[in-house]
């Protein structure tokens, strides 16, 4: 099933907007990721390992695994998976930080990396500012579809 681009679009909006809001909230955090039903309806995605402090890299990976059974299943179109990382220096970013969000459907999989900063709001310490940069984009073989 081929998805609208703006589908994708809405896909990748959802995981920034979450991961600005956590961001600011927290400075950081856990992956998560949003699929597309086939009828092309968006649900949001979490997974909860039962651990008050779980490794990111299992919480991806539970997530990657389930996506992967859905879309070999025929229950998502599309999904979206987003984590905080260290961006690959190879991608030449100005700043290490970074959302990455893998969004695939059936013939498209990449990875959007947007760069981020935080600093501390001089006016509420306890808030944080988040600047992001400019994405880099990077097709890769699909993972999930």
């Amino acid at each position: 099933m081929e998805v609208p681009p703006e589908k994708i679009y809405d896909l990748f909006n959802h995981c920034f907007d979450f991961a600005k809001s956590m961001l600011q909230e927290a400075g950081m955090f856990y992956p998560f990721g949003a699929v597309l039903t086939p009828d092309l309806e968006m649900k949001a995605v979490g997974a909860d390992l039962g651990d008050a402090q779980p490794e990111p890299s299992a919480v991806y990976q539970l997530l990657s695994q389930t996506f992967s059974e859905q879309a070999q299943q025929g229950e998502i179109a599309a999904s979206a998976l987003a984590c905080d990382v260290n961006i690959p220096e190879k991608l030449e970013s100005p700043v290490p930080d970074g959302l990455r969000v893998h969004l695939e459907s059936s013939g498209m999989s990449r990875y959007v990396y947007v760069p981020y900063q935080i600093e501390a709001d001089e006016a509420d310490e306890s808030a944080r500012i988040v600047t992001f940069l400019d994405p880099i984009t990077v097709d890769l073989q699909p993972h999930i579809f």
